[in-house]
């Protein structure tokens, strides 16, 4: 939890002359699990900054959902729309659950990226990282076969959110199937059959809405063996250095 949006990696490495100033620019905003921030082709007006909670990134077609990404506490959420030229929302975003936000208008941010440059570092940063979740998805999507994209997506779940426990390796995220499929392109019925397919061949254990992997050996081979762990991450860690350090 961030107490404060100069914390947040948004402004790592910026060295800050006047934090009431900036502080002064954002505004909290609440969203209910759910509630949608904006949809894609709205006008954007504002930039965000989750302090907690979940957002997901996502495009439909009628009843179809595709989720391209997720954004986490601490990263932002809008930032190209605010500082290109064509102001339209490339993707609707809404909050996976309860969600507080930092939001700071178009004008504000001009302001301080006017003031500390490296700002505008940070958020090639981010769109470098929209775009390479973007290649993945597109080469998912690729897959005809479900178990390929339900394999290399458990894979990615396991690179962000993997961690060791007796069984195996847990991906320490409650997700619904619902969400799993949207986030391959497939529906609720699909994810759930090649994730009871998993279970019966003893590659995973479904448990409370969590996975544990069992057989990364056979997630790999389904899959395709391609892509490490690093190469699966979602959002980048960079080390941030001022302009006399490079």
């Amino acid at each position: 939890m961030y107490s404060h949006v100069l914390q947040t990696t948004f402004f790592e490495g910026v060295n800050i002359q006047d934090e009431a100033f900036i502080l002064s620019r954002f505004q909290k905003r609440s969203l209910s699990k759910n509630q949608v921030l904006f949809y894609q082709d709205d006008i954007a007006d504002e930039m965000y900054i989750i302090k907690s909670g979940a957002l997901q990134i996502y495009r439909q077609d009628e009843d179809r959902i595709i989720v391209l990404g997720h954004q986490f506490p601490g990263q932002t959420i809008g930032e190209l729309e605010a500082v290109h030229h064509d102001k339209k929302r490339l993707a609707s975003v809404s909050a996976l659950q309860n969600t507080t936000l930092w939001m700071i208008k178009t004008k504000a941010l001009d302001e301080i990226i006017e003031l500390y440059p490296l700002i505008l570092r940070r958020m090639f940063y981010v769109v470098s990282d929209r775009l390479a979740q973007a290649d993945r998805k597109i080469e998912y999507l690729a897959f005809l076969d479900v178990r390929i994209r339900i394999a290399n997506l458990l894979l990615d779940l396991y690179a962000n959110f993997g961690k060791p426990v007796e069984e195996g390796a847990l991906i320490d995220w409650k997700v619904t199937q619902q969400h799993l499929g949207n986030m391959v392109g497939i529906g609720r019925e699909s994810a759930t059959k090649a994730l009871n397919d998993f279970q019966k061949d003893g590659t995973i254990i479904l448990k409370n809405r969590l996975i544990i992997i069992l057989n990364f050996k056979s997630l790999y081979e389904i899959a395709g063996g391609t892509g490490s762990t690093d190469d699966r991450r979602w959002h980048s860690h960079y080390t941030y250095r001022t302009p006399e350090e490079f």
